[in-house]
């Protein structure tokens, strides 16, 4: 296949927050349903990062980045490890599911202790929501959760991925019975705030639960934002708030509320991997007695609500004409290239067929750049491309064939998807990696305006 070349530095994945593993992992008795993930953390100068717990959690996709699914009631569900000396961990147990790999809180095992790990455990086992009610992991958020250290990076076998932004997590698939060995995981602490929380007469505000939100303005006044979190005092007052806006030097105004009352600090200039402590917030108030845990009181006949669900942002599949060619087009949901060829026969249209650098544009600045199933494939005569429509290939836009440095033979790829890459194509085949993260594609009508 001719591809256009690109500059061999960019042969390697850097930057897809989302990779299914299994890929030159030993090979194993078939009966075994789990695998295993293991390697060494290390900080960005390579030194081992020791004694630090570490986890692999569940995730779920948020448009073209990965989230954490993680929250208190699920952390029994975690698998976990403890780093040695050295900085190196060996997981197990891990299920062929979406998940993430993170550093935890170095006093996990003091927010979450064993017994109430184990009681937690059991009472979703046994569905017992009584026992989850009454226990007080009901009253944690995922602020009590936060880690002391991010992750920058994962190597795997010379390959380094990234997550996308400061948000994301670097997502991947461990297939089952896989042993992935040597990963080397850098780390680098996180940015991060400690202040303390006093009422007017200096009396502390103790063992309480904080409504705190900041707004930065990056240095060279190029962007602003805000964000916020539910921190946790201690018995003195004090707290610990994590940033994840990491990669900016910025001007930060933070302010706390507690009940009716508000007080503000700042702003402040902090750089990447700062840690500002002695930040101190004190409300023009009296202290004002806590609040009791609001709960409802626990009915065990009542009939026990449905578990919420997950709020993950959809996208409405409407056709979107483009007023250049009078062809309307949308992005839909699938589990595969044939899915979506089955969803665009039912609606009478096809996968996408890109037929000049303008209709690009056009759909990377409507749909974006992500990985979208496109009407390209090879699959009658190898070698050569033709458009699922018919239409004959006047454009082409590829990437080169070791962009994401996969081992398949140019001759097993017989379809084509768009990247995150300007929207360019790549070519896949059926053990690409590129295949288990590509879930939409782009369906196209060329005669919708003639039907209205």
């Amino acid at each position: 296949m001719k591809r256009s070349s690109y500059t061999k530095g960019f042969s390697f994945l850097i930057t897809v927050v989302s990779l299914f593993i299994g890929f030159g992992s030993q090979s194993i008795a078939a009966e075994e349903e789990t695998g295993t993930f293991s390697g060494r953390v290390v900080d960005v100068e390579g030194n081992p990062v020791a004694e630090l717990p570490v986890m692999i959690g569940p995730t779920m996709p948020i448009g073209p980045g990965i989230r954490s699914a993680f929250f208190p009631t699920n952390y029994p569900t975690t698998r976990r490890a403890l780093t040695d000396a050295d900085g190196r961990f060996s997981i197990t147990g891990i299920a062929a599911r979406m998940s993430y790999f993170s550093a935890l809180p170095r006093n996990v095992d003091v927010l979450f202790p064993k017994d109430l790990e184990a009681k937690i455990a059991k009472a979703i086992e046994e569905k017992d929501f009584a026992a989850i009610h009454t226990s007080r992991v009901t009253e944690m958020e995922r602020d009590d959760f936060e880690p002391d250290f991010e992750v920058i990076s994962i190597d795997i076998r010379g390959i380094t991925f990234y997550p996308r932004n400061d948000f994301s997590r670097i997502g991947f698939s461990v297939e089952r019975g896989s042993h992935i060995k040597n990963v080397k995981v850098i780390v680098q602490p996180r940015m991060r705030i400690r202040g303390r929380v006093l009422f007017k007469d200096g009396t502390p505000l103790r063992n309480a639960r904080l409504r705190l939100g900041l707004n930065y303005i990056r240095e060279d006044g190029q962007g602003h934002g805000s964000s916020g979190g539910k921190p946790r005092t201690d018995a003195d007052g004090y707290f610990l708030f994590y940033l994840d806006e990491k990669d900016d030097t910025a001007n930060y105004t933070f302010s706390v509320e507690y009940q009716e009352v508000e007080a503000t600090a700042g702003p402040v200039l902090l750089k990447p991997g700062d840690r500002l402590d002695g930040l101190t917030f004190t409300f023009d108030s009296e202290p004002i007695a806590p609040k009791p845990p609001d709960k409802m009181p626990f009915n065990p006949s009542a009939t026990p609500p449905a578990p919420k669900p997950i709020s993950i942002p959809t996208f409405e599949t409407v056709w979107i004409v483009n007023p250049t060619n009078g062809h309307a087009y949308k992005k839909i949901p699938c589990e595969s290239r044939d899915a979506a060829v089955a969803q665009a026969t039912k609606e009478k249209a096809h996968l996408v067929a890109i037929n000049d650098a303008e209709e690009q544009a056009w759909l990377s600045a409507v749909f974006g750049n992500e990985f979208y199933w496109i009407g390209l494939s090879d699959g009658e005569k190898e070698g050569q491309w033709q458009w699922d429509n018919g239409e004959p290939v006047t454009y082409e836009n590829w990437l080169p064939d070791d962009f994401f440095s996969e081992s398949a033979n140019t001759g097993e790829r017989d379809y084509a998807v768009t990247t995150f890459t300007e929207g360019k194509w790549y070519a896949v085949s059926p053990k690409s990696i590129l295949l288990r993260m590509t879930a939409m594609a782009i369906l196209e009508k060329p005669d919708m305006l003639d039907r209205q």
